[in-house]
């Protein structure tokens, strides 16, 4: 096993580095655009319509992170994925100008509409490149959580000391800029030139993807609980979600990309659902201004739990699949329509039925949140007394997170003195490629050498008999 220690954060490359800069910005983009969204939606439509307005908001944003992995489906040339890149940004910025300063309320709608969904268009854009971008690397959750935390810090600075409106069109334009940039440059597509496809004996992949789905819906719904509440009460000037409370997510956040990173991902699954469990009694502290405050912290600290755990989980799973541009963003999407489905009823039946209702349900939600990642939970814990060969090698692919057809060719290099002729030709494939993924399986491993290979693999063996 190769510890993560040796894996520190400032040996990424120039590219992850403008990568996670780009993912940062954008999260505030994101962030920045719904609370412009909501804010304008109260001065024009009333408070009462808020969080409606929000709950469409949610499903134009999910529907832009599907349709990025639609349209690069259709798009097939590099050219016009550039060309749908830059109309979506475009798109964007001129709706995000169009509804901040219009009062009419039907093209107000229309362009916060266009807005949001640009944006998703441009966070499955951002999403799958992150995904691909560190595929494979062991400090993906710090980088992650650190440049969200970062961008609410940002956020925090911003709506309390400049006028949302301006810096919300320099944050917006600023990070089309970089997206518009990244898809300009060479795409790292060759990891899927080739791909092997898991075997059809193998169900790791299918249960896998069962568990993040369902689970990341249920977090959803229980966000969506004390999000439809707390959202209600900002638009009517009750409470200010956006101050100092605001800075638990960061939190959150910060502390979640920690967790994240430990263990190989086996720690976050259970850390997250240990802070949903907590959080679940934040509802029952909205009743009064003192308990307000602890409990919109408690729900900060899960939200930020969760959000890494979709966003890190669904970015790891995405290169592994034939599809990863929708698996990478998928996620969001998720997170997004459950939300949605939740937030528009919730101030009506928290006046209805008191915070003792709705806290019964968020405990309900949380349980079923466990149960789902039980398995997930219970085997990462478990340790197998001994490792057959074929098993071993398993384990260091594992640990290592190589694709499918790099484990191959791992295998290959491990088995034989071959040559990359050689072993290009037995794979079927070229020369080049298999250089490619020599490179990567190199950088993944640490190794330098095929020497230095077999050193690592020998390790391993050795630590896990």
């Amino acid at each position: 096993m190769i510890q993560q220690k040796n894996d520190p954060i400032w040996n990424l490359t120039r590219e992850q580095w403008f990568q996670a800069v780009c993912f940062a910005l954008c999260f505030l983009a994101f962030m920045l655009a719904e609370a412009a969204v909501n804010a304008r939606a109260a001065v024009l439509l009333g408070p009462e319509r808020v969080n409606a307005v929000y709950a469409l908001g949610l499903v134009c944003t999910g529907l832009g992170f599907l349709s990025f992995a639609l349209l690069r489906k259709l798009i097939r040339g590099e050219q016009g994925r550039k060309y749908a890149a830059f109309l979506a940004g475009a798109l964007c910025v001129a709706s995000a100008v169009l509804f901040l300063i219009t009062n009419q309320t039907t093209l107000f709608s229309l362009c916060a509409a266009l807005c949001l969904l640009s944006c998703g268009h441009i966070g499955g854009c951002v999403y799958y490149n992150h995904a691909m971008t560190f595929q494979g690397s062991r400090c993906t959750g710090r980088i992650t959580g650190i440049g969200m935390g970062l961008a609410v810090l940002l956020q925090f600075l911003i709506q309390s000391v400049i006028p949302l409106d301006v810096i919300f069109l320099i944050s917006m334009i600023g990070s089309i800029f970089l997206v518009v940039f990244l898809m300009s440059r060479a795409p790292r597509d060759w990891v899927l030139a080739d791909p092997l496809p898991y075997s059809a004996e193998n169900e790791t992949p299918r249960r896998t993807a069962l568990i993040l789905l369902f689970a990341v819906a249920l977090m959803s719904l229980v966000s969506g609980l004390i999000d439809g509440v707390i959202t209600a009460f900002d638009s009517a000037g009750t409470y200010d979600i956006y101050h100092g409370v605001r800075l638990f997510y960061a939190l959150g956040l910060i502390l979640a990309g920690w967790a994240a990173d430990l263990r190989r991902r086996r720690l976050l699954p259970l850390a997250t659902a240990c802070v949903i469990l907590l959080s679940s009694v934040s509802t029952a502290l909205l009743s009064s201004p003192a308990g307000y405050f602890a409990g919109v912290a408690l729900m900060y600290v899960y939200s930020g739990f969760y959000v890494i755990f979709l966003t890190v989980l669904f970015c790891d799973f995405a290169p592994r699949t034939s599809r990863p541009e929708l698996w990478a963003g998928l996620g969001r999407a998720v997170r997004s329509f459950a939300v949605a489905a939740v937030v528009p009823s919730m101030p009506w039946l928290y006046d209805a039925w008191g915070s003792t209702a709705l806290t019964v349900a968020s405990c309900l939600l949380s349980v079923a949140v466990l149960l789902v990642l039980l398995p997930w939970i219970s085997r990462g814990g478990q340790r197998e007394q001994s490792l057959s060969p074929e098993q071993a090698l398993e384990r260091f692919c594992a640990s290592c997170r190589l694709t499918p057809r790099e484990s191959e060719v791992l295998c290959k290099l491990l088995e034989s003195d071959d040559s990359l002729q050689l072993i290009a030709a037995q794979l079927g494939i070229s020369v080049r490629m298999v250089q490619r993924y020599v490179t990567a399986i190199y950088e993944k491993t640490g190794a330098k050498s095929r020497t230095g290979l077999h050193q690592r693999y020998t390790q391993h063996m050795l630590e896990n008999r």
